[in-house]
């Protein structure tokens, strides 16, 4: 059997009519643990576009995994979520997200459009200066002291004394 990854077959890799299949936490680390090891197995044997194709594959799984989450899970990075995203980090993909949005409406000239493109661009405008804000707490936050990361000891509020 030919060890070319366009005709070996995975024993772990199975996909309904749907593609879809419910797995569970140790279902993906496998998935994910397998992803790992072949990549780096194309990579030593010097298939770069192999090694990518596995790293993308690797990301999408872990892009599936944040959607997978329940909409209640906090989002913001914290003491109690240690691995949740930065103010900043939310703003600027969210701005990113509705420019490509408005620059997909920007040939037609009806006026709902126009109105709508001139509310997304308020909407960037606010994510920006939500970004902006964020950046002059983080000034005031390190005269209180060093950042300790989410899981360190707090620079205010409840623990910082």
């Amino acid at each position: 059997m030919s060890s070319s990854p366009k005709r070996r077959k995975h024993n772990w890799f199975a996909m309904n009519k749907n593609s879809e299949v419910p797995m569970n936490t140790d279902q993906v680390k496998l998935l994910k643990t397998h992803i790992v090891v072949e990549q780096r197995r194309m990579q030593k044997c010097g298939s770069t576009g192999l090694a990518t194709l596995w790293a993308n594959a690797l990301k999408y799984i872990e892009q599936l995994e944040i959607q997978s989450q329940p909409r209640n899970t906090p989002i913001l990075m914290s003491a109690t979520n240690p691995n949740g995203w930065t103010l900043e980090d939310i703003a600027l993909q969210l701005a990113s997200e509705m420019i490509d949005k408005d620059m997909n409406i920007q040939g037609d000239k009806r006026p709902q459009v126009i109105e709508t493109s001139k509310l997304n661009k308020e909407i960037i405008d606010l994510l920006h200066d939500v970004r902006v804000k964020q950046q002059q707490t983080r000034v005031l936050f390190a005269e209180l002291g060093p950042d300790q990361g989410p899981t360190g000891k707090p620079r205010a509020g409840a623990g910082h004394e």
